[in-house]
């Protein structure tokens, strides 16, 4: 049955909203900022509302003592949200990319009672772009009991399967606004190193996956003299910068030859000018983006991904500090095991070789105790730091640790080198 797509205020829009509700937002560059803000301003109406979510960019408003009758759940943990979750009001949900498309959705665990979107203008169609933020925000809003779009006309119209029908929703709201950006991140010496070793493992004609930070940045900075690559999942602007020197054309892949398969965006107004009305970039949910077997049936696939801690046995964890959630599984896992079945496909793992600026080695021994495994260690493949790549995928226990203290940082070695003997 279609929907009223009824033009209101933002208070109007969440006064919708009912205690104890579940919440969906989208993620990273998509935040829909005016109406969280309405949110918060109700906040002492909606007793337990619950919101949902990702990567954020800002500093959680929701998550603030003055709003301490929300709450929040979320894929990805962050230190901004470290005092809310000791006041009770934070749950980390541990799940992979792939299935936080079903498990936040109806028939899911975390089924939303309500979904915001954040989106351009209706074309003559009546059909609205989600613009930078697809991936697990289009597969629960089709399928949600209320959806509440947030209508700016800053929201690039994307090409691809990113879009809601007018019929699809419930009420809208004109915000214009400017987007929340992704600004560069600060690449050092360290960075600009690993991002030479792995550039140094991606094959002309690849397709290639990486994340966002300082490291992704310098990797996709190192590939400027490549040839026919493709990226997959996420635009940055240092990947536009990439399409536009031609080093990025989607020429040799199979699958959707020509085009990049993005789930969201996340960059600053030169990304959201590039992704508007432009054919090259196909914006799809992570239910397609993210599905490992989807990966694995692309050549060449290069996944690229980060980690806090490396163990001797390749075990790798992203997301915790010890028992100290501080991130998420994110698509790691979902791209790390695509990679590994994908015909000339690899998995990287880059990190620095240290932490704490040098006091401590990010290969050791045994992950701390406690620390979740983000990759386990059956499909490492390559780890690259700043002193080099390495590849232990096939390695014996005792081979794959040898390699491993060689990419070590050389203060270190022997430190490691005395643990695997006595192991």
């Amino acid at each position: 049955m279609a929907r009223a797509f009824a033009k209101t205020s933002a208070s109007e829009a969440v006064e919708r909203l009912r205690p104890g509700m579940r919440v969906l937002l989208p993620p990273g560059c998509g935040e829909p900022r005016a109406l969280v803000a309405e949110v918060c301003r109700q906040s002492a109406r909606l007793v337990d509302l619950t919101l949902m979510g990702g990567l954020h960019l800002g500093d959680y408003p929701w998550a603030r003592p003055a709003h301490a009758e929300l709450r929040y759940a979320t894929w990805h943990m962050s230190p901004r949200l470290e005092d809310a979750r000791l006041r009770g009001r934070v749950e980390f949900v541990p799940i992979r990319y792939f299935d936080v498309v079903t498990e936040f959705a109806r028939g899911g665990r975390w089924a939303p009672d309500a979904v915001l979107v954040h989106t351009a203008p209706p074309d003559a169609g009546g059909y609205l772009s989600l613009g930078v933020a697809v991936g697990v925000t289009l597969p629960a809003a089709r399928l949600a009991p209320l959806v509440v779009a947030q209508v700016n006309p800053n929201m690039p119209r994307a090409r691809g399967h990113g879009w809601l029908h007018a019929s699809q929703v419930d009420a809208w709201v004109e915000i214009d606004e400017p987007l929340v950006e992704y600004p560069a991140p600060v690449v050092g010496d360290v960075e600009r190193a690993i991002g030479r070793h792995v550039a140094a493992l991606v094959p002309d004609g690849a397709t290639v996956q990486v994340g966002v930070g300082a490291i992704p940045q310098a990797v996709l900075e190192a590939l400027s003299g490549h040839r026919d690559l493709a990226l997959h999942s996420l635009l940055v602007d240092p990947g536009v910068a990439l399409i536009e020197r031609g080093v990025v054309t989607g020429a040799r892949k199979r699958l959707h030859r020509g085009r990049l398969d993005i789930a969201e965006a996340m960059g600053t107004r030169r990304t959201f000018d590039f992704l508007h009305d432009n054919d090259v970039v196909n914006m799809e949910s992570s239910a397609f983006v993210h599905d490992p077997e989807i990966v694995a049936g692309i050549e060449r696939f290069v996944s690229i991904n980060s980690a806090l801690e490396i163990d001797l046995a390749g075990q790798v964890t992203a997301e915790s500090l010890g028992v100290r959630q501080v991130a998420g599984i994110g698509g790691q896992f979902d791209f790390v095991l695509g990679a590994s079945r994908s015909p000339g496909g690899a998995s990287i793992i880059a990190l620095p070789s240290t932490g704490r600026e040098g006091a401590v080695s990010r290969i050791v021994p045994q992950l701390a105790t406690g620390a979740a495994v983000t990759t386990p260690r059956y499909l490492a493949d390559w780890v690259v730091t700043e002193h080099g790549a390495t590849q232990v995928r096939g390695l014996s226990d005792r081979a794959r640790a040898t390699a491993l203290i060689t990419v070590a940082h050389p203060r270190f070695r022997g430190e490691l080198e005395r643990a695997l003997a006595t192991s």
